[in-house]
């Protein structure tokens, strides 16, 4: 699920899902589970900050 530009409409939606029964909370449990892996996997917890030392290369190709 990608998150809109209004989160907490997404996120009361999302909640309002879950509690009715419709998206069961392992759904939640497992995106989570993935998300996390991957943000461990490349380092984000260790060094959190974008390198703006490149922010003029962004788009240059």
């Amino acid at each position: 699920v990608m998150v809109p530009l209004n989160y907490t409409e997404f996120i009361d939606d999302l909640t309002y899902l879950v509690k009715s029964g419709v998206i069961p909370m392992s759904r939640i449990d497992d995106a989570v589970r993935r998300i996390l892996r991957v943000k461990f996997t490349m380092g984000l917890f260790e060094n959190p900050f974008a390198d703006y030392s490149l922010v003029n290369e962004l788009g240059s190709q």
